[in-house]
């Protein structure tokens, strides 16, 4: 689009005027000095603002450091009356002293206990495996010993002794025994021994599994990545572990496939009846073999475990069943095996031993006389007769079963197992389900877990 010539001509003819007419006015000298005047005060006041950055603002926290001088602590001094158990496993050949020499028991102290409590070191026999447990005050003194010592006639005796007002004698306290239940879970590693022996699983817990299993799965043959569960129970004296029970329930996991055992009783207060079972409430041992009663008995006069007597208040552990029967009642070899004693044996008076395969010793006390038997015997042959000979009270057979030297309850490894009834079978399910909930709390950990006792 063309432009207008005319506006264009009036535009800048208007510009032009402007200019010359602005041009004219600055020239005038007293007016352009009277607009500097006026504009140069608001050029500064601009300027000042141009190049000055604005004042921050006031921070809300301030940082400061100071130093003040506290009081001292002030501790009251006292004597603490604190004290510690320590155990230590009794080594074969050890004697009470060797025990008490590794606990680092001063000498002096050995000597002390030794010659002024109430115990004989001549005549201490202890085995090994068993514990000694030592109490130890704030001060690192010795005031408490306490063991089980074998009296060489099926039974041990607690030994508890304790220092009163400097001087060492039988220990006082009440006794305060209780058994109760104790739950182990091992991860093995290298060797399930060596694993089950780092988790505080006693000798004899160890040994009772291997048998109890010996027909399913070789406890020696686990290697890494296999676990054993168990729950057994545990005689305390004085917050002290000083004996095993049974295994109440145990599981064995190897390659992935577990194990399943229980031990069930039919409870007619004959702790004969006492058993193991799998999971399916089938006896667990299935070979032929310790399927013979060693006598015909009247009545268990006295069964395997814990006793505390009703007017000395002490506390003897049973380490075999004893069967009442009339003398001259003829005993028989529970299972197939060796004779390998007969004779005189201390307080169990005539005695005949047979060792029997995969570790398991019978030994059968008080005999009134022995057969001719000898050497290799089987299941069922005489081997003597009941008597009273001996430290005996009367007439009965005292019947040990030992695995690997370490006593066990002959009712669950050595004698026959009895099938379960119906109703037997529904109490069966009731104890397994309680087990197996106390189990079920370890049974998929990857680690081996240890009660605190």
């Amino acid at each position: 689009m063309k432009s207008n010539p005319i506006k264009a001509a009036i535009a800048t003819l208007a510009g032009a005027s402007a200019t010359a007419t602005f041009s004219r006015f600055w020239q005038n000298k007293p007016v352009r000095w009277s607009i500097l005047g006026v504009l140069l005060p608001v050029s500064g006041v601009v300027a000042a603002y141009a190049v000055t950055d604005p004042r921050p603002e006031k921070t809300l926290y301030h940082a400061s450091r100071m130093v003040e001088e506290l009081p001292s602590v002030y501790v009251e001094s006292g004597t603490s009356h604190g004290s510690y158990w320590a155990q230590e496993a009794v080594q074969p050949g050890d004697s009470l002293t060797d025990v008490l020499f590794r606990m680092d028991v001063p000498e002096t102290t050995i000597r002390e206990v030794l010659t002024h409590s109430s115990i004989d070191r001549n005549v201490i026999q202890l085995r090994a495996g068993q514990s000694v447990n030592v109490r130890f005050d704030a001060s690192g003194d010795v005031t408490d010993v306490q063991f089980f010592h074998d009296d060489d006639n099926g039974f041990r005796d607690l030994v508890a002794l304790e220092k009163v007002n400097g001087k060492w004698g039988a220990s006082t306290s009440s006794i305060d025994t209780e058994s109760l239940p104790t739950l182990r879970s091992i991860h093995v590693r290298t060797s399930a021994r060596g694993a089950m022996a780092q988790a505080g699983v006693p000798v004899e817990i160890r040994e009772s599994l291997n048998e109890i299993f010996t027909e399913l799965v070789n406890i020696d043959e686990l290697s890494r990545g296999d676990s054993i569960h168990l729950l057994y129970d545990s005689l305390y004296f004085r917050g002290q572990e000083m004996a095993t029970g049974d295994i109440l329930a145990a599981e064995v996991v190897k390659d992935g496939k577990t194990y399943q055992a229980y031990y069930y009783s039919q409870g007619k207060g004959d702790e004969e009846s006492g058993s193991y079972y799998d999971q399916n409430g089938k006896s667990l041992r299935m070979r032929e073999g310790f399927n013979i009663k060693p006598v015909e008995y009247t009545r268990i006069s006295s069964p395997y475990g814990v006793r505390i007597h009703p007017v000395l208040h002490t506390v003897k552990m049973h380490t075999g069943v004893d069967y009442a029967a009339p003398t001259g009642t003829p005993i028989r070899a529970t299972a197939d095996g060796i004779l390998t004693f007969k004779g005189w044996k201390g307080g169990y008076g005539n005695t005949v031993m047979l060792q029997h395969s995969n570790g398991i010793e019978t030994l059968y006390a008080h005999m009134s006389a022995f057969s001719s038997a000898q050497g290799k015997v089987k299941a069922g042959d005489i081997i003597g007769f009941v008597g009273t000979s001996g430290r005996s009270t009367g007439p009965h057979l005292h019947y040990e079963v030992r695995k690997n030297g370490q006593h066990m309850n002959p009712s669950a490894i050595a004698l026959p197992t009895p099938k379960l009834t119906p109703t037997n079978m529904a109490e069966f399910r009731k104890q397994q389900k309680e087990y197996s909930i106390t189990m079920a709390a370890v049974r998929d950990l990857p680690v081996t877990v240890t009660q605190l006792d």
